[in-house]
């Protein structure tokens, strides 16, 4: 069974689809775990965060790219 690690807790959704977005772009495959269970975007932007998740495989790689992009 392959694991999954938290990579890293966002407070909106759409930052965290991004990330995902950008990883899915270097091939490393992740999923997103939406809190409240519930999605909504409003006018106002996103009232969610999410976490975003990865295989343990793909950790470092991973962690390494999404901090060189939020610079």
């Amino acid at each position: 069974m392959k694991k999954e690690i938290l990579l890293k807790k966002f407070n909106s959704n759409l930052l965290a689809e991004a990330a995902q977005n950008l990883l899915k772009s270097y091939g490393i495959a992740s999923y997103l775990k939406v809190e409240g269970g519930i999605e909504f975007r409003g006018a106002l932007g996103d009232s969610y965060g999410a976490d975003l998740y990865v295989l343990e495989k793909d950790y470092k790689r991973a962690k390494e790219i999404v901090e060189n992009k939020s610079k």
